[in-house]
């Protein structure tokens, strides 16, 4: 298995870098936490990968911390659960956001992203619950109690608009922080915040 690959970031998409190594170009597909921890980057950086192989498919996914990648491998160990979906779950909300979610039984939450309906919440919340209190997160705590106005503005931005759960979450607590409460002021100023 290849642990990480170190060298020159040669191309950056929204969902893929190429990285020169000692004169080969490994491309890599990373989530958008990794894209923003590479945007701006100078020199040579460290991504952290898994190496998926099927019959059909050979693809090396990257990581910008060793914790985001056992999430990664957490996520796609649960019946039901391949790499896209899992990469579209890291890309939407931050591990932290995930982990509490999965201690806190938070269904609903988890049915807001991208790839996850109802029975895959399920499986996620049976299955990890027990391994993701193993992974030492860094981060500060994101589920902070909300009102339900707040709750409603977050949904209508991740659902509707397509914002992702982090962004959503956070834009909201600022806007609230200007003294929004109902939830029209509340996704009117996030979404002001978001432009």
């Amino acid at each position: 298995m290849i642990d990480f690959l170190e060298g020159e970031v040669v191309e950056l998409t929204e969902n893929s870098v190429v990285l020169a190594v000692n004169g080969v170009g490994y491309r890599v597909a990373i989530s958008k936490a990794t894209v923003e921890a590479l945007r701006g980057q100078t020199g040579p950086v460290k991504i952290y990968t898994h190496l998926h192989y099927t019959p059909n498919d050979l693809a090396l996914y990257g990581f910008a911390t060793p914790e985001e990648r056992q999430l990664f491998e957490l996520l796609i160990s649960v019946s039901g659960v391949g790499p896209k979906v899992a990469m579209g779950i890291l890309s939407a909300t931050t591990p932290q956001y995930f982990a509490e979610a999965i201690l806190q039984n938070r269904r609903d939450l988890l049915e807001d992203l991208k790839g996850v309906g109802r029975k895959t919440a399920e499986r996620l919340i049976v299955e990890l619950k027990e391994k993701i209190a193993q992974i030492p997160l860094r981060g500060e705590p994101t589920l902070t109690p909300v009102t339900t106005q707040e709750e409603l503005a977050i949904k209508a931005l991740t659902r509707s608009l397509g914002f992702s759960e982090h962004e959503a979450r956070r834009a909201v607590a600022r806007a609230k922080a200007t003294g929004a409460t109902t939830t029209e002021e509340l996704v009117k100023k996030a979404l002001a915040l978001l432009s």
